[in-house]
């Protein structure tokens, strides 16, 4: 079976503040997973690095030098990852991702407030 997950950055918090749509489609990378074992661990942690790369190529910011910029990432690379790890449906895939930084991270500050 081969899974393809796509993965879109969500543009509207970015351009909210514009009050602008994008002119282009937001950007997407196709991330290939049907090589790997999803229900092996060794598998899903590929598969969640390879979707986590992509989405740090599609989210703006994500890989700039100024850490309050890869901050401002956050949410996109969040949205980008979770779209893609629905996509796909595995539910070891899903669980592994939810145990990652950044799922963790954004729990504890909807916890916080």
């Amino acid at each position: 079976m081969t899974f393809i997950a796509a993965l879109l950055c969500a543009y509207g918090s970015f351009t909210a503040g514009f009050g602008a749509e994008p002119e282009t489609a937001p950007p997407q990378e196709v991330v290939r997973i049907g090589d790997l074992n999803l229900s092996d661990a060794k598998g899903v942690a590929v598969a969640y690095g390879r979707i986590r790369w992509a989405a740090e190529r599609v989210c703006p910011f994500a890989d700039s030098a100024d850490h309050w910029l890869r901050v401002s990432a956050e949410p996109c690379i969040i949205q980008a990852i979770s779209r893609a790890v629905d996509s796909i449906g595995s539910p070891q895939l899903k669980a592994y991702a939810q145990s990652q930084w950044p799922f963790r991270l954004h729990q504890m500050r909807v916890s916080a407030r």
